[in-house]
This record gives C-alpha cells, structure tokens and sequence, in this order.
C-alpha cells in the first residue's frame, strides 16, 4: 500500500470508508430433556438445568419437560414437541426407566433417534435408566456399586428418611454435588 494521501475524488467512495465491524451476539445452543414422568424427574433435573442455565447462559439454554409417556412414544411425542416449538433445539435427551418393557422398545428408541438424527438438525440421544428413579435418589445418600432389586429400594430409602432426611432435602442438591 502506498504513502501518498488518498485522491480528492476517492475520499468519498465506498472502498475508502473505514469498515465497521458490528459485534454479533451468539445465540446458546438448546437442549431439551423430554422425560418419562411428569413430576419426579422433572424436579430431579431442575437442578442441572438452573445450574447450567445460570452458568452458562451464553452458551447452552436447557429445558426439562416431563412428557409423560414410555420409550417409542415419549421419543414421538418429543419429536412432536421439537417440532411444534419456537425454538430450535440442538440435542433432545430422551430419559426413560427400562421398567418391565420389552428389550424390542428399549432398543428401537436409539435405533429411531439415529435415524431422526440423519434427518435434521437435531440431534436425539436416548438415554434409559435403571428400573426406577428411586435408585437416583438412594445414591444421593449412599454409594453402590451392585445391582439391586427394585423391591429393595424402598427400605434403603426409608432408612434414610427415618434418619432426619427430609423431603424438602430429597428435592434439593444432594451433599457434594457440584
């Protein structure tokens, strides 16, 4: 590029004017967690979501909703859901308990999200947990590292109520979580 000052005649043409670069906000990526229940999950993962939603607003928004519904037709339902929505969400998490349904449902829920996720923009993962979501909160107060039988979760936890745990405890952060 040259020395010499710009000519008279080119000082007011476009290529001469300074570019103005304008900031540009960067929208989060949202993720929506479609849950089997209604009531219990959805509080169990309100606590990640106002962690994470506070935290890191600028980049991740997630929303929990509790559908309601078991494996193939929670994943419908959520889909259906994506679609009627507003916002375009990034990943859905498909949180179902296996329970007593068959291994075929179980299975073709990851199958049916990876053909959804050859599809579009979103991206659906399925994620099933152990049979109850009792299990989660048994591990809140105790560390285990076997399987055990549903039946047995009950008396563990009402061990634990027994003790001074109290509900409004059972809703809040566990001890230690981060």
């Amino acid at each position: 590029m040259s020395l010499k000052p710009p000519k008279k005649s080119d000082l007011g043409k476009s290529w001469m004017k300074n570019r103005r670069d304008k900031a540009r906000m960067i929208q989060p990526e949202y993720h929506l967690i479609a849950s089997e229940g209604t009531e219990t999950e959805p509080q169990y993962f309100g606590a990640i979501q106002r962690i994470i939603n506070s935290k890191y607003r600028d980049r991740i928004q997630l929303k929990v909703e509790g559908i309601g519904d078991n494996t193939v037709n929670l994943l419908m339902k959520a889909r259906q859901y994506v679609q009627n929505n507003g916002i375009v969400f990034k990943h859905v998490w498909i949180v179902y308990d296996t329970d007593d349904f068959p291994a075929e449902n179980i299975d073709m829920v990851a199958q049916l999200c990876e053909e959804y996720n050859a599809q579009g923009e979103t991206i659906y993962h399925a994620v099933w947990s152990n049979q109850c979501v009792e299990l989660w909160y048994l591990l809140h107060f105790m560390y285990m590292d076997t399987d055990i039988d549903r039946s047995r979760y009950w008396p563990k936890l009402s061990d634990w109520l027994k003790n001074g745990v109290t509900s409004r405890e059972l809703r809040e952060e566990p001890p230690g979580y981060v």
